[in-house]
């Protein structure tokens, strides 16, 4: 038996983290885990000292605003972790936060895992230099990924990416010409900040999109994705709602899989997607302070900003950034793409699906080789 704390910061790594904990729990029952959690890891059995909603904040300046907390549950964890001695401390995602903590347990000689690679060859290219000093073993879900830290004398193996095997290569594709609706997807985020920055300009744009179409007859449907009372309460309170025939769902993937075109916020939504062989616009906007130092300070590596148009150096996904984020340009843009050929639209991402899928190793099953686990 074995004890782990797993630290995860936002929903994807939720979801990451209960598939790792169900995984470890089948090659011994007996496994404990605590750590910061969300629903889905709490249900797998991991015991919560914090939730990740207490450590949601979006974008640079949030963060500033809310350090105060922030530090004061990172020192809690760091006291946790030392109380416990567990086998390991697994950081999923959230690098900052995690690398932090890392770096003083592995000073007191507690493994330290960090699943999901920051993306420091898309921005703060520096920052892997510390790797080495925070971390015993990065799992990646990209297959360049361990080279690269190789150079940087980190230990690292390609886990490939949970999505890629968890969405099958031949996920249904609707095709809007033959069905009597054409049905959207509207992902504008899961955090309230998120939300607050796209979602009115997003119906704007769905509110373009139903006009243009009416002259098709089809019925036009909007789908957006929430799994919290409170957050579909504040969605529905948009003004511009109850102009649209809009469905909620409790889970993005059913919401994505019966999608024609999906307009999305940059973020792990942009990989879905992707990997759902969907016709997809993805947007974002931050603050202007947040977006004016990322900039001004050349922190971003990348000329784009989701990630299947990074993986793929061209831009399949067309963006909406910042000032680009207007309706007007995002609903002429759904127009067009409803009406590409969609076997030429899905041929890049069919091989990025391949590239992503994952080798014969897991996670579970390389901390378990790498800990020396039976």
């Amino acid at each position: 038996m074995a004890h782990f704390v797993v630290v995860a910061g936002e929903p994807s790594g939720d979801v990451l983290g209960a598939k790792l904990i169900s995984d470890l729990k089948k090659i011994n029952p007996d496994h404990q885990f605590s750590g910061i959690a969300g629903p889905r890891m709490i249900a797998e059995g991991c015991e919560p000292w914090f939730e990740i909603s207490d450590l949601s904040v979006m974008g640079l300046t949030e963060v500033i605003k809310h350090l105060p907390r922030i530090l004061k549950i990172r020192k809690a964890v760091i006291e946790k972790s030392i109380d416990i001695e567990p086998d390991a401390y697994i950081g999923i995602d959230y690098p900052e936060f995690n690398l932090s903590i890392e770096k003083s347990l592995k000073k007191r000689k507690i493994k330290t895992i960090q699943m999901v690679c920051p993306s420091f060859w898309a921005w703060r290219e520096a920052r892997a230099n510390k790797f080495k000093s925070a971390i015993d073993l990065m799992l990646c879900l990209f297959p360049f990924e361990p080279e690269l830290l190789k150079d940087k004398g980190v230990e690292a193996a390609f886990i490939g990416h949970p999505l890629a095997e968890e969405i099958k290569m031949d996920s249904s594709h609707r095709s809007s010409s033959d069905i009597e609706s054409v049905n959207i997807a509207l992902l504008p985020g899961s955090r309230r900040k998120e939300i607050d920055f796209h979602l009115e300009v997003i119906l704007d744009a769905a509110v373009m999109i139903r006009d243009q179409l009416s002259i098709t007859k089809k019925e036009v449907v909007f789908f957006i994705p929430t799994r919290f009372k409170e957050m579909e309460d504040w969605i529905k309170s948009f003004k511009k709602f109850n102009d649209l025939k809009i469905k909620i769902f409790k889970e993005t993937s059913d919401c994505l899989s019966d999608s024609d075109l999906i307009i999305t916020k940059s973020g792990t939504s942009t990989l879905e997607s992707a990997l759902y062989k969907k016709k997809t616009i993805v947007v974002y906007k931050m603050s202007a302070v947040s977006f004016f130092l990322l900039t001004k300070l050349n922190l971003i590596n990348v000329n784009y900003a989701s990630l299947p148009n990074i993986l793929l150096g061209n831009e399949c996904f067309k963006e909406f950034i910042q000032d680009d984020f207007k309706a007007e340009g995002i609903a002429n843009e759904a127009i067009r793409l409803l009406q590409v050929d969609t076997d030429a639209y899905l041929i890049p991402l069919k091989k990025l699906h391949e590239d992503l899928r994952s080798p014969e190793q897991d996670a579970s099953s390389v901390i378990t080789r790498f800990l020396g686990l039976s």
